[in-house]
């Protein structure tokens, strides 16, 4: 209506310019109104035209802010709170980040009611009660969550699991996941998550089952997934009742890994079959060395320890310089009673390595040879050496990655 006026305005001024040539400064306006008659000159008639209009647009626009006024505080109160809202979720966000747990629940939960997203101020709210202990508070704030967005089922579920495992609650995270299944199955992250909480409670099946998937979705690097699967073959081995079926049925690659030649070769010594582990043990160590298969040559509970410390000197010649190599060479003759010669590898074992059982071995040696003083401070040393270890593999379990992800770090060697 506004824009039809305009233009009958346009249309009238237009034609008056066009007539502007032809007045006389003695032309009129009559403008009669009943009884009342005005009369003016053209030109005041325009001023008053113009005027009139002027009036018109004022009245107009008056009217309409006034029309508008409550909608338009309501709008600007609402541009406020939103713009505290924002700010109370930036702000306990960087209490999040900072490990400020108190204040971030505090903020984040201050201006829920205005909040254009609640649901994620409800999320961070729940892990900032987490830190602090209060599991009860955080699943109310997860059900508030849930409550304020429906639809985001998959991300409200995905914290929800997420924090339960970082709780150490893997059942809860399970649970979780199995709850959301039908929106989640086409995720990586859900994938990812699935597949690490099932390898948390052991169902390795479950867990194995996903690897197709999880290859297809990229969820996880390529190096964990291997690690899963190494890890579910490893405990089938373990947990089976007939070692020598659950051997046989590893693949190949799977006998191959030092992990699981070190089970079966235990499984082999501990009932009695000491000539197939030496046999499994020796062949491996041909293709993949581990020092870890030569500790346990070492203890293997031969008839002949003569024939496996002959085997051991044969590594030597290659490795002299091998901690373990020298400790099971010394074991060994200690084995036979060579006392000398058990003495010379262990003290070379010490001398590379500080281990603790060279120690206590050494020690062995000295006693048989009636120095009880030495020996005495063999063990003590050796005593000293696994205590040294022992934190050593603490601290290394303490600082180590998550998910597959590797870490340099100096290794920690004991002083002599």
């Amino acid at each position: 209506m506004r824009y039809i006026l305009l233009v009958i305005l346009a249309c009238v001024v237009g034609y008056v310019v066009f007539l502007l040539g032809d007045i006389q400064p003695g032309n009129y306006v009559k403008i009669y109104a009943g009884a009342y008659l005005w009369e003016m000159s053209f030109i005041q008639f325009l001023l008053l035209v113009f005027c009139l209009f002027l009036a018109w647009q004022l009245l107009f626009w008056l009217v309409k802010t006034a029309w508008r006024a409550p909608k338009s505080f309501t709008g600007w109160r609402t541009k406020r709170a939103h713009k505290k809202a924002d700010a109370a979720l930036g702000a306990g966000y960087l209490s999040l980040i900072k490990g400020d747990w108190k204040r971030a629940e505090k903020s984040l939960i201050a201006k829920t009611g205005a909040s254009r997203v609640p649901y994620i101020n409800y999320l961070a709210a729940a892990q900032a009660a987490q830190e602090q202990g209060r599991m009860a508070k955080r699943d109310e704030y997860l059900n508030a969550a849930f409550k304020a967005a429906p639809k985001e089922r998959l991300a409200i579920g995905l914290t929800k699991a997420r924090l339960h495992q970082s709780a150490g609650q893997y059942a809860q995270a399970a649970a979780t996941l199995q709850d959301i299944v039908d929106v989640g199955h086409g995720n990586a992250q859900f994938t990812a998550m699935l597949m690490q909480t099932h390898q948390q409670l052991g169902n390795w099946d479950k867990a194995v089952a996903l690897l197709p998937v999880a290859r297809k979705q990229h969820a996880l690097p390529d190096e964990v997934l291997g690690a899963i699967l190494n890890d579910a073959h490893t405990a089938a081995l373990i947990s089976a009742a007939d070692k020598d079926i659950a051997w046989k049925a590893l693949p190949k690659a799977q006998r191959k890994r030092i992990a699981n030649v070190v089970l079966y070769a235990n499984s082999l010594i501990k009932r009695g079959d000491a000539a197939d582990a030496e046999k499994l043990i020796r062949v491996t160590l041909k293709s993949d060395w581990s020092d870890e298969l030569v500790h346990l040559y070492g203890e293997i509970p031969a008839d002949k320890p003569a024939k496996l410390r002959r085997v051991v000197e044969g590594w030597l010649m290659g490795r002299p310089e091998n901690a373990e190599l020298n400790l099971a060479a010394g074991q060994l003759a200690l084995r036979e009673k060579e006392l000398e010669l058990a003495k010379e590898y262990l003290q070379k074992a010490v001398q590379i390595a500080q281990l603790p059982k060279a120690y206590s071995l050494l020690g062995e040696v000295y006693e048989a040879g009636n120095e009880s003083g030495k020996a005495l401070q063999l063990y003590r040393a050796g005593m000293t050496s696994m205590a040294r270890t022992t934190d050593a593999e603490m601290i290394a379990e303490a600082t180590a990655p998550a998910d597959g992800e590797l870490l340099l770090a100096q290794d920690i060697k004991p002083s002599v």
